[in-house]
């Protein structure tokens, strides 16, 4: 997945599961069932003590926008209240969230603990001493530093050494990453119309869409539209219009959406313009731009209209699968429910003909996901305990499933989501009064009963209760067995080992020629896709690659894999 994007989807995304639905039941009475036995599991932090520490209130800074303002609104926040006489309060953000970090820093206006969203604003707040070291808690964190010892060395990127962050979402599964990919977003009434087809390559959505775009003219008195992208958004050129590339065996959008991306199949680094399959997912757009398919709005739309368009039904389909949910939403209110979409997969023609398995990203580190302890924090050492506790087996349900006999059940071994946690998951308003507690460290991964830790997110509970009876008619229709199984099928998981934290100083010679390389490829994707012909097309390449290598974008990799090599060498000693 691609770096920034990425966080935007899984933001999305933690809305919608129950990662983010766990601590959402919040009317279950006032003493939230914290009667019942949710002791530690040995060796976690103990807060027990003769005299209760005082409550203390921590501003937190995350990328999730909440309806909630503090944690204690939430059955888990106020278990942790209960624990550890801790609440968090949000601070609400508007805008880009990376700038936010910037201009925090820039006044010294930061709060407790804070998100940060890659190795480069991290460092810039080590530079600045805003951050706190947390080696000196390390000794007394056994949780922590058994759970995240592959982690811990890749996560000190300072120049002293020193242990200053800890990431979240990381490391993650292929049974977590696979279900979760974002391709296309179709409508069901169109797949319906043309008998269930299992669309995968180009050919298949090219054919599709012209012969929906036929038998569909008007959608409720307004002209249909075939395909809608998120072109518009500042990761939406640059990030997704070439992103064909990750749907196959040798790449995934692990090196995020600049200069370079990662082969897993040759260990190495390489020009994303001259990665083949980048070429194959322009010429694909603009194949789609010349039969009226693409949206000639899809170049200034961000999510936010392309929901707009999900929801009222006049999209076909959408690239890169956002949002739909809400939109299905609409549609079921509007007394549309024919016309809800589902998820299905696209790749090139090359790599559907070639059924070679799609990579997965397994990561171990995620640095766009990287959360820091302030110099503003009252007592960091308190806030370490809790971080160490949240580490723990005990830690990882409660945060990521609920709390038992509350939002869930053991049932042959297994957990089993309460109806309480059902309504939640099903109430979307409910669903999103939500602690967000993922910022304490959130692994997406197999508990100790073997399923994932996030309940919400284990198939047969997410399609069960997650999945209108539209959806499901749909991929019973497909033949399929759950809304997942192409992608558990026909994909494969792939350590991404310490590739995201390989990163060029910005203001470095290459870290300069990285950004003109990037600037130049995205403003040129447009013109691409525009093109009025494949020999338009071909010209428009041809003169774009000539210009591109008057940057030397060679240098560019050639340091990214020194910096590889050199990162693995010293991992090794």
């Amino acid at each position: 997945m691609l770096k920034q994007f990425s966080q935007k989807w899984l933001m999305l995304i933690s809305l919608l599961t129950i990662t983010a639905l766990v601590a959402a039941c919040s009317n279950s009475g006032s003493n939230n069932g914290n009667n019942k036995d949710h002791s530690a599991t040995p060796g976690s932090t103990s807060t027990s003590t003769s005299t209760p520490p005082p409550l203390y209130t921590i501003k937190v800074y995350t990328k999730t926008q909440l309806n909630v303002k503090s944690s204690d609104e939430t059955d888990v926040g106020k278990f942790i209240k209960d624990k550890f006489n801790i609440v968090f309060d949000y601070v609400p953000y508007v805008g880009d969230y990376n700038e936010k970090n910037n201009l925090m820093l820039a006044t010294a206006d930061y709060p407790e603990i804070i998100e940060l969203s890659g190795n480069e604003i991290v460092k810039k707040y080590i530079d600045a001493n805003a951050l706190v070291a947390l080696d000196d808690y390390l000794p007394d964190s056994r949780e922590f530093t058994e759970v995240y010892k592959e982690q811990i060395p890749l996560w000190r990127i300072s120049e002293d050494k020193k242990l200053y962050k800890w990431e979240t979402q990381t490391p993650t599964v292929f049974d977590f990453a696979a279900p979760n990919a974002p391709d296309m977003a179709v409508r069901t009434d169109a797949l319906e119309k043309q008998g269930w087809p299992n669309l995968e390559s180009e050919d298949d959505w090219v054919n599709f869409l012209k012969t929906a775009m036929e038998q569909f003219p008007t959608t409720n008195g307004l002209k249909t539209i075939g395909l809608v992208a998120p072109f518009g958004a500042p990761w939406g050129i640059s990030g997704v219009a070439g992103i064909l590339y990750e749907k196959g065996p040798d790449y995934t959008g692990i090196a995020g959406n600049a200069g370079v991306i990662f082969n897993h199949t040759t260990d190495k680094y390489e020009d994303y313009l001259k990665v083949p399959d980048v070429k194959k997912s322009f010429k694909f757009f603009n194949r789609l731009y010349r039969e009226g398919i693409l949206d000639k709005e899809s170049f200034t739309d961000t999510p936010v209209q392309n929901l707009e368009k999900l929801s009222s039904g006049r999209a076909l389909a959408q690239w890169y699968y956002l949002n739909f949910p809400t939109a299905n939403a609409a549609l079921q209110k509007a007394a549309h429910p024919e016309m809800q979409y589902i998820r299905l997969p696209i790749r090139t023609n090359e790599q559907a003909a070639a059924k070679a398995p799609r990579l997965f990203m397994e990561q171990l580190t995620n640095p766009f996901n990287s959360v820091a302890i302030t110099k503003k924090a009252k007592d960091p050492k308190r806030i370490f305990e809790l971080i160490n506790w949240a580490a723990s087996e005990e830690g990882q349900l409660i945060i990521q499933s609920g709390l038992k006999d509350i939002h869930y059940t053991i049932k042959d071994g297994k957990r089993e989501p309460t109806q309480l946690f059902i309504d939640a998951i099903k109430d979307e308003k409910n669903a999103k009064i939500s602690g967000y507690l993922n910022f304490l460290g959130k692994r997406d991964v197999r508990a100790a009963d073997g399923e994932l830790y996030a309940l919400g997110s284990i198939p047969r509970i997410t399609d069960e209760f997650t999945l209108t009876d539209r959806q499901k008619e749909a991929y019973k229709k497909l033949g399929w067995s759950n809304s997942a199984e192409y992608w558990l099928k026909n994909g494969k998981g792939v350590n991404t080992g310490i590739v995201p934290s390989i990163t060029n100083d910005p203001k470095s010679a290459e870290g300069l020629t990285e950004q003109k390389m990037t600037e130049l490829r995205s403003k040129t994707t447009v013109n691409l896709i525009m093109a009025d012909s494949e020999e338009e097309f071909e010209k428009i390449w041809t003169n774009l690659n000539k210009e591109y290598e008057k940057l030397n974008p060679q240098t560019v990799v050639d340091k990214y894999n020194k910096s590889y090599q050199e990162a693995k060498a010293g991992l090794a000693k």
